[in-house]
Formats: structure tokens, C-alpha cells, sequence
């Protein structure tokens, strides 16, 4: 990335991780910035986030994450672009020229939505959250096992109960996330490990 920049006249004044100071990104007296991240789920978003707030620059972010909730976050912490990692490099060099030139990467509208977006999963994952928290030790295991796939005789199997007593800890899980069926809770409980890709 940096000889592609360099080769078009961006010069590229500092690399870090996202858990540097941001003033070491501030070397060389940039204009903008921009941020190449992996992305791609909950791991390492509010890091991410606090880079973006606490560098006092226009930024741009690099992502795998697809459109959507994840780039809203990025937005709301200050981002003025958020693009593709499959994005070309005529794109992302006219994003930060756009960007050292106080101009936004999304129209207003855009970033509403996308802000939006991350909004109702930001409070969904708080929700799925609480809930998760409301399980029992055992209903917690119980949940672990259905997501790796495992089924309601397994799980009996494993802790030496009855099937109906899975069962029973299985309708309570269900109950809880306010589903009405195992499969509804697994993939409930994905959205709370990983956001959607879409």
C-alpha cells in the first residue's frame, strides 16, 4: 500500500497499529490519513474507534467489513470515508485528496444510514448482551454445545442428565431470547459472537 501511495504522490509519513499513540500518526504534518484494517467483526472495533475519534485529522478507512453497521461505526467515531478493502487504487487516492480537502466520502444520507445501521446493531448486541447474561451457568453451556452443533441427546450425553432436561434448559434458552426454536437461538447468539455480512 505505501508504494502504491508514494507512487502517486501521496507520501505516506507514518505506519502504526491501531493501538499507537495517535501522535505517531501525526508525523510529517499529514493532511489525512488513512487506516488498512482487518475488520471484519467485533474484535478490535472500539480500539479502532478510539484511533479514529482521537486523531485529529481526516481519516479514511480501509476495511474488509462489508457495507453496512460496521462502517457506520466508523463514521460516527469521525471517519469521512469508509471503503471496500477490494476498492481501487484511483478510488482510495482520490478519497484522501477529497479527504485532506475537508471534503466527506459519503454523502449526507449515506452516513445517516450507515450510522443507523450501526445504531440497531450496536443496541442489538447490548440486547443479545443482557440476555446472555441472563443465562444460567448451565444454560450458558447448553447454548455453547447448540451452537457448535452438537444435539439435544449429545448435550445429555455429555453432562450425564436426561434428554428432557436438556430439554427443559433448552425451552428456558428459547424463552429468554424470546425465540421460538433452537435454530432461531443459535443464530441469534452468531449475531452476538459475529456481526451480520450484510
Amino acid at each position: 500500500m505505501t508504494v502504491a501511495l508514494d507512487e502517486r504522490g501521496i507520501t505516506v509519513a507514518a505506519t502504526a497499529s491501531i493501538s499507537a499513540d495517535p501522535e505517531e500518526l501525526l508525523v510529517g504534518d499529514p493532511s489525512a490519513w488513512l487506516v488498512v484494517t482487518d475488520l471484519d467483526g467485533w474484535t478490535h472495533l472500539g480500539e479502532l474507534c478510539d484511533l479514529v475519534r482521537s486523531v485529529r485529522l481526516p481519516g479514511v478507512v480501509l476495511t474488509p467489513a462489508p457495507r453496512g453497521g460496521l462502517w457506520g461505526a466508523l463514521l460516527e467515531a469521525g471517519a469521512v470515508a469508509v471503503l471496500s478493502a477490494d476498492t481501487g487504487s484511483d478510488t482510495i487516492e482520490d478519497t484522501l485528496r477529497d479527504a485532506a480537502e475537508g471534503r466527506r466520502g459519503h454523502t449526507p444520507s449515506e452516513a445517516e444510514g450507515l450510522i443507523a445501521q450501526w445504531h440497531l446493531l450496536r443496541d442489538g448486541r447490548e440486547r443479545m448482551h443482557r440476555l446472555v447474561r441472563s443465562l444460567t451457568a448451565r444454560e450458558y453451556e447448553v447454548l455453547e454445545l447448540l451452537y457448535d452443533g452438537a444435539t439435544v441427546a449429545e448435550i445429555a450425553a455429555r453432562f450425564g442428565v436426561a434428554q428432557t432436561t436438556v430439554r427443559t434448559q433448552v425451552k428456558s434458552i428459547l424463552r429468554k431470547f424470546e425465540v421460538g426454536s433452537q435454530l432461531a437461538a443459535v443464530a441469534a447468539y452468531d449475531r452476538y459472537l459475529r456481526p451480520p455480512r450484510s
